[in-house]
């Protein structure tokens, strides 16, 4: 069987070959190069720097960093934030570098799929790069997962993490908490009850199992969907692409409520509905 390649849908974006207009390798001065602040992965941890300095410092730096000039004699990163940070760590004054022409869209998606093919990322930091795809580069989901090699419902899966309360994105931000814990979580929508929940899991160490039988008797008090309201409620989300929620009250009377994740997210869904 064929191995499924991880962000092959770049291709679609990126092009495979490069001329040398596009393309340079060169000796950069540390001096010259700086983070690039979209970078997806938002933290190093200092064990793993110190880890990957200690290799260069014994085999040398084997594979060149990716930059993108950004005015006069300076360099953003675009791939290889650690061996920058490794580099400067071991107080090197050079290093090796492929100097790409790129734009801010496609040098954000080789860092997002390198960091992926790594697994450097954690849930959130994976949740929050989709997000920015979809709103900054108005990619749909479908788009995005084709980039990063997943289907649609693992984006609409990870996207939904971003709407746990910020205590509990922290605690899958660190480990605390895996992600299949932080997505049974979700089962709940009350966000009094998720950390109620959420407290239960640290304490008790509840495994993935115990969580879905506690969602299932906190779900089974409430009253069942009418299915066509059900039905109205998946197509809206398919269409407006976030969590949508209808609720019903007497004399068939009742509200929507559409989830966003930021005022970019909201003018996307505006957009949307406005037509």
């Amino acid at each position: 069987m064929e191995k499924k390649v991880l962000g092959k849908g770049l291709e679609a974006l990126i092009p495979k070959k490069i001329s040398d207009s596009q393309e340079e390798f060169a000796y950069l001065s540390l001096e010259k190069i700086f983070p690039n602040e979209y970078q997806p992965r938002k933290k190093i941890e200092k064990k793993e720097l110190e880890e990957l300095s200690r290799s260069i410092k014994e085999k040398g730096l084997l594979q060149p960093i990716v930059v993108r000039k950004k005015g006069e004699e300076k360099f953003e990163i675009v791939v290889g934030e650690r061996r920058y940070q490794a580099a400067k760590l071991l107080k090197m004054e050079k290093i090796p570098a492929i100097i790409r022409d790129v734009d801010d869209k496609n040098a954000f998606l080789l860092a997002l799929v390198e960091n992926l093919q790594r697994k450097d990322l954690n849930p959130i930091e994976e949740a929050e790069a989709f997000q920015k795809l979809i709103n900054d580069f108005q990619l749909t989901q479908e788009e995005t997962g084709r980039i990063v090699g997943k289907d649609k419902t693992s984006i609409s899966n990870t996207l939904r993490l971003l709407k746990l309360p910020e205590e509990i994105k922290q605690a899958l931000r660190e480990g605390k908490i895996s992600r299949s814990q932080a997505r049974t979580i979700l089962g709940i929508e009350d966000e009094k009850e998720q950390k109620e929940l959420f407290t239960q899991i640290i304490r008790e160490k509840l495994p993935v199992q115990e969580i879905e039988i506690r969602v299932k008797r906190k779900s089974k008090k409430r009253p069942l969907k009418d299915p066509f309201v059900a039905r109205i409620e998946e197509k809206l989300q398919e269409i407006l692409g976030t969590k949508v929620r209808i609720s019903n009250r007497r004399n068939n009377r009742g509200k929507i409520i559409i989830d966003y994740y930021d005022l970019k997210d909201l003018e996307r869904i505006t957009n949307k509905i406005y037509g």
